[in-house]
């Protein structure tokens, strides 16, 4: 049911001159609704920084994104993980980076302006989505399988609304400080 404490592993294999990344953190919970979003916005929220600084500022990554979930089944769990490919020669260094980054998250909680633009975003993509099958399909059937609401897709707009940089620094501070797991994907050493 996966880790506790924190790992690093370096694996070398491959031809090609590139890197992956992957920072995984999870563990058992007690599944709650509200940290749940919570935990789903501080992935979001972290992409827009992470993109800014990796991608703009060092220019060394080809795209990078976190994301953060929480389920019930098959028992309570959390999961959050930022993933990159990225040069060799600044793999390190970019790890570095995006663990400063979630950090910040966990030390300050994000920016209003970064919650303020995820919400815009977020909100816009849920007025399209609620307009296809799929979304209405996918929301009742995980309503069904975690004995929730099935109604709680006609509030979404209003839970992301409400969302503050509180809670989101909260759940970071409780979920993202521990059992931590780096994976670093190298080419084969000559």
């Amino acid at each position: 049911r996966g880790f506790v404490g924190d790992h690093k592993m370096i694996v070398n294999k491959g031809q090609d001159e590139k890197s992956t990344v992957i920072i995984q953190i999870n563990g058992e919970t007690t599944y709650d609704a509200k940290e749940a979003l919570a935990l789903s916005a501080l992935g979001e929220v972290l992409t827009i920084k992470l993109v800014e600084e990796l991608r703009e500022n060092e220019s060394g990554v080809y795209g990078v994104g976190a994301n953060g979930s929480m389920g019930k089944l098959p028992y309570g769990s959390y999961n959050f993980q930022i993933s990159f490919p990225c040069g060799p020669e600044n793999a390190e260094k970019l790890t570095e980076s995006a663990l400063r980054e979630l950090n910040k998250m966990i030390a300050e909680g994000p920016s209003q302006k970064d919650l303020d633009k995820y919400k815009e975003g977020e909100i816009l993509d849920n007025k399209k989505d609620l307009k296809e099958n799929k979304t209405w399909l996918s929301s009742l059937s995980s309503s069904y399988l975690n004995d929730t609401n099935p109604e709680r897709i006609l509030t979404y707009e209003d839970r992301v609304k409400a969302l503050t940089v509180k809670e989101l620094q909260d759940v970071a501070k409780k979920y993202l400080t521990k059992n931590k797991f780096i994976a670093i994907l190298m080419p084969e050493t000559k």
